[in-house]
């Protein structure tokens, strides 16, 4: 039988996260997006290696997603996108054993991947429509250029409305909201 459990992260918890998203952004900024990458990818690593609950499980799922979106060369983001998802990835560098719990890491994947919400959703539904035309391609023939203006069209079409979600959620938002799209440089 499935059990709720939910809480509430107070000014002080918030402000935990808020210091530690800047200290890891802040050393981030001396190393390369590579390292970056690779940091967030041993975490991620290291927590499929251990037994976790599912709650933790899903959390470092998204992980995988943030992961996979930095690396897929057919999904290149502008700069600005780009910083945002290395500011995001930054705060899951590999702090040394013991140092940041699986929990911890899974609070923080919670909460910057609600500011990246519709970074994710477009990413995922970029790669839906992806598979679903590779899945499509019939043996033999040579589509690779049309796929490939296909995909750079749905690209421009999800990242543009990806945007505009984003904007318009940030104009709804009351100040406290705004704050946490701020927490993380995003």
């Amino acid at each position: 039988m499935p059990l709720r459990i939910s809480f509430n992260l107070g000014d002080d918890d918030l402000r935990h996260y808020e210091d530690v998203a800047q200290q890891t952004q802040a050393s981030a900024r001396q190393q390369s997006a590579e390292a970056i990458i690779a940091s967030a990818r041993q975490v991620l690593e290291d927590a499929r290696r251990a037994q976790q609950a599912e709650f933790v499980k899903e959390r470092f799922s998204r992980l995988a997603s943030m992961i996979d979106m930095a690396m897929d060369a057919q999904w290149p983001l502008g700069a600005e996108d780009s910083q945002r998802l290395l500011n995001a990835l930054a705060c899951f560098g590999n702090t040394g054993p013991g140092a940041v719990s699986f929990l911890d890491h899974a609070i923080m994947i919670e909460l910057v991947s609600r500011d990246l919400e519709h970074d994710l959703a477009a990413y995922r539904d970029f790669c839906k429509l992806r598979d679903t035309r590779t899945a499509r391609r019939r043996p033999g023939t040579d589509q690779d250029e049309q796929r490939d203006q296909w995909l750079q069209q749905h690209r421009d079409t999800l990242q543009q409305r990806m945007h505009e979600r984003r904007k318009r959620t940030l104009d709804r938002a009351g100040s406290s909201v705004r704050r946490l799209f701020s927490l993380f440089g995003l």
